[in-house]
């Protein structure tokens, strides 16, 4: 079992991008919004006092010179704008572009891990360059899934999926690289995008509980016609994870500190299906003897 724990993506570290800020008008000191209308802080120019990235709607009629960033009585916020989507901790929210999202993030911490989760891609080309050394990682990963394919009928003949995830180990690990992904596709799709650092929990067992929470809604009328609102949906996953009985102190420590903060888990290498970006509901720790130990989380993935 590995986890990532991200690091924080904003206007310092994305150093560049092909996904345009147009999503709404931006907000303005002097501008007057109707109540319901949408606007976007993208800089602090024109009087915002941080530059948030983020769409708010206005809850106020003749609603002029209030800061969406600070003023929680006269703006919503409603999301992250496009271009930023894919750093936020929304990740049924995607970042969306035609043909490709190019992206360049710069992280002064030394990261060593990527996770791509809630994607819409044919590949992922991922470039690590060091202001020294030059291009020191250069791989390009194909989405497309062979997950069912058991013969050469189905290679054939069954529809082409792809996965939806994908998680990286092994950068080098630098601090201050620039980090440079292309995501490839007619309508390129990314929910989250997360860099940072992985660390090794234990090996994960057999058994494992793969699920999702759905919140799609489904109504029945007085004539027993039933409808089905779409929602979004959560993943979850229940797992055993076998761990050395003297790491048992530090694990402990790491899942506490990590109560508050989602990251990526990741139980098995090269299983997208299992990678989840969320927080863990509870851990129960059972030192089973002097040498191993056994982990039991319980998972569930962001929205």
């Amino acid at each position: 079992m590995k986890i990532i724990k991200p690091e924080t993506i904003g206007d310092a570290e994305l150093t560049a991008s092909n996904v345009t800020e147009a999503d709404e008008t931006e907000w303005t000191s002097g501008a007057t919004f109707a109540i319901d209308a949408l606007c976007m802080v993208t800089t602090t120019a024109n009087g915002a006092s941080v530059a948030s990235h983020r769409i708010y709607k206005s809850l106020a009629n003749s609603n002029v010179g209030n800061d969406p960033t600070t003023d929680a009585t006269k703006w919503e916020e409603v999301s992250a704008t496009n271009r930023f989507k894919m750093f936020s901790n929304i990740v049924q929210d995607q970042t969306v572009n035609a043909g490709s999202i190019t992206a360049s993030v710069v992280v002064n911490s030394v990261v060593n891990s990527m996770a791509f989760i809630n994607v819409d891609a044919e590949t992922i080309e991922v470039t690590v360059t060091d202001a020294v050394e030059g291009v020191v990682y250069d791989e390009t990963f194909n989405l497309v899934s062979y997950s069912g394919i058991q013969d050469w009928y189905a290679y054939f003949f069954e529809p082409i999926i792809r996965d939806t995830s994908l998680t990286i180990t092994d950068l080098p690990p630098y601090a201050g690289a620039t980090i440079s992904m292309v995501i490839t596709e007619t309508s390129a799709k990314c929910g989250a995008c997360v860099v940072g650092q992985f660390a090794e929990l234990g090996f994960s067992q057999y058994g494992a509980g793969l699920a999702i929470i759905d919140y799609s809604v489904k109504t029945t009328d007085e004539d027993g016609r039933v409808t089905i609102t779409q929602g979004d949906y959560i993943d979850t996953v229940n797992i055993d994870v076998v761990l050395n009985t003297s790491q048992v102190g530090q694990v402990k420590k790491v899942l506490t500190d990590l109560r508050t903060q989602p990251v990526v888990w990741i139980p098995q290498d090269g299983q997208s299906a299992y990678n989840v970006f969320g927080y863990y509901r509870e851990f129960d720790i059972i030192v089973s003897n002097p040498t191993l130990s056994r982990c039991s989380l319980e998972i569930e993935g962001l929205v």
